[in-house]
């Protein structure tokens, strides 16, 4: 009896499965107010926006959610965002790339390439460059995740920007929601306090996905994200904080 319980566990372990291709839906929930108080905290004290990202605080709601699909196949994965309806003044901050810059990702982890698209001010941007470094921690916490155990890391990328991840070991893929990646196993929960949201699977499923493309147009030029960093600093420093001018940065390519 005792060999029959044995070597049954020992089969089923023998046949676990570790899915290598789905798509993964996320809820990302930003902490508005916090994020808007976050970019008054970054500027000059004559800076003509301190009045208005106050205006804005008293009309908006403390959080909003938004919808985004991860979809991986062996080392490739894409994320992007789910078209949904907002109040305006959400769509406005969006536009602006001040809550989320609904860019599209794509990277291919077995080659250490990443490339991004979004629109900022009315502009195209492409990024084109490798895996973005985290320096990562794992600890002994967990929490239960869209059915799954996942374990937390602590992480450090962009120099300075910390970051919580949950991961789980279930889905081999080293992805996550975003640029983000590198631990034993998928990301589904995302933190990172600096930006003041939040981004949490909420649906896994196997199928055979199709993953979003990051096509190069002919007026676009891949950038870097040093190259991307420098030319923004250009167009945009003269009238953006050091802090400020940062806090964008870090958003655009987490």
């Amino acid at each position: 009896m005792f060999f029959l319980i044995c070597s049954t566990g020992y089969v089923k372990a023998q046949y676990a499965y570790f899915p290598t291709e789905g798509t993964i839906m996320y809820d990302k929930t930003i902490h508005v107010k916090n994020l808007l108080k976050r970019h008054i905290s970054t500027l000059n004290d004559d800076d003509w926006s301190t009045k208005y990202f106050e205006e804005l605080m008293q009309r908006v709601n403390e959080t909003t959610v938004l919808k985004k699909r991860l979809s991986f196949r062996g080392n490739e994965m894409s994320f992007e965002s789910v078209k949904e309806t907002y109040d305006p003044i959400i769509n406005n901050l969006l536009r602006q790339g001040l809550l989320d810059y609904q860019g599209t990702l794509y990277q291919d982890l077995s080659k250490s390439v990443s490339r991004s698209s979004f629109d900022l001010g009315g502009s195209s941007i492409l990024l084109k460059d490798s895996l973005l470094n985290v320096k990562w921690k794992i600890t002994n916490e967990y929490r239960s995740i869209a059915g799954y155990e996942c374990r937390r890391a602590n992480g450090v990328t962009l120099d300075s920007v910390y970051v919580v991840a949950f991961f789980t070991d279930q889905i081999p893929t080293t992805a996550g929601p975003g640029t983000v990646h590198g631990l034993p196993g998928m990301i589904l929960g995302l933190v990172v306090p600096e930006q003041h949201f939040n981004i949490y699977a909420t649906k896994v499923e196997f199928n055979q996905p199709t993953l979003a493309s990051v096509t190069e147009k002919k007026r676009d030029t891949p950038m870097s994200r040093k190259e991307a960093q420098a030319k923004l600093k250009d167009l945009m420093g003269r009238w953006m904080s050091e802090q400020q001018f940062n806090l964008m940065i870090a958003a655009m390519f987490l």
